[in-house]
Formats: C-alpha cells, structure tokens, sequence
C-alpha cells in the first residue's frame, strides 16, 4: 500500500465541508463547535478584547455558511476559515474608533521571555499592556495584522502571506514596518522598549 507522505496530512475536516456544502446543518454545526474556539482566540489576538467578540465569531460562521459552496479544497479548510477570519478582523479594525485592547501578558510572552509572577513585575506588566495598546492604536491595520500573525500567532512569513493574500515581499515589508513603527514609539518605554527590541530582525519564511 503507498504510504501517504508526512506532509500531505489528510484534512479531518474534508467529510464534514462536503455535506454542509450539500446542504447537511448539522455538519456545519460540528464545523462550529470544531472551530469556534480557534476563531475566537485568533481574533481576540488580532483586534484584541471587545464586548463584541462573540458577535464576531457568529459573523464569521455565518460567512463561512454563505460563501461554503466556492470552497474548492485548494487549501485545507482550516486555512480558508483564517482567512474569513483576518478578513472579519480587517473589517472591525476599519470601523471608526475601534481599539486594540489586550487583557493579558500574554503578548509578551509571545513576544519576549515569560514574565515573572512578582506583584511589582505584574504591575509594570498592566502599564506596558497599556502603552502597547495605545501603540498599536496608531498602527494601519494591514501592518499590525501581519505582525500580530507572525510575532505574537508564530505564523512563518510564508503562512502569513497566504492568510492575508499578500506576495510574500509585502508581508515583510508590513511586517518590519509595523515593528519599526513599535519600536521608535516605545524605546521610551524603560519596560516595553527592551522587549521590543530584542524581537528577531530576521524575517523566516
């Protein structure tokens, strides 16, 4: 029997997307219950804490409902759903007024060495988590989404440029942007500063 190769993993989803695609809502159900919690998480990394998160997640799934049928399985679905879903973030970052707000210190774990527990430590956390939020505020949301992907999600530059359908060369460019942007606009910061700074210069695809 030939083997299948360790990069051409089968798509556990495939079966599901093909009855919800002939009409099954039960499979787009379990689609659902399968993903929400994936979509929610990234889109919480990318547009940060909102009161309208869950509303968005639904959004999502209801795009994915309307637009399943042009689903072709050129790319597994789980790519296709990310990238309904960094659309649906783009859509939200546009609106007028909207804010980026991160809850938690996460990002910079993602971004730095884990932080230390002390209450002094966890204090100066909450005040740097402000500053980046005002930051990243100032930031075009094409820039910021591309970073978000590829610093804090740990998406390669290549996988970042498929989620956003950009050529690889325009991701990077946003992507060193955005972290110049960061960078000139905290070294201020006697916290956020040297985090930022020691974020790789070197882009991977």
């Amino acid at each position: 029997m030939k083997q299948q190769s360790a990069g051409k993993r089968p798509d556990l989803d495939k079966p599901l997307v093909e009855r919800a695609q002939d009409g099954d809502r039960e499979a787009l159900g379990e689609l659902f219950v399968r993903h929400s919690a994936t979509v929610r998480r990234l889109l919480s990394s990318v547009i940060g804490s909102t009161d309208e998160l869950d509303d968005l997640v639904q959004d999502v799934f209801i795009q994915v409902h309307r637009s399943l049928s042009g689903f072709r399985g050129d790319a597994r679905f789980t790519t296709w759903l990310h990238q309904v879903t960094i659309y649906a973030a783009y859509n939200y970052l546009r609106r007028p007024r909207k804010r980026w707000i991160p809850t938690s210190p996460e990002i910079f774990e993602a971004l730095s060495n884990p932080i230390s527990n002390a209450p002094h430590d966890q204090l100066s956390t909450q005040e740097s988590l402000q500053r980046l939020r005002e930051i990243l505020d100032t930031i075009k949301p094409k820039k910021r989404v591309a970073f978000i992907l590829f610093a804090v999600e740990g998406h390669s530059v290549g996988e970042v440029s498929e989620l956003v359908g950009a050529p690889v060369a325009t991701v990077k460019s946003r992507i060193w942007f955005a972290r110049r942007e960061l960078r000139k606009k905290a070294r201020h910061d006697p916290y956020l500063g040297p985090i930022l700074e020691e974020l790789n210069t070197e882009d991977d695809e």
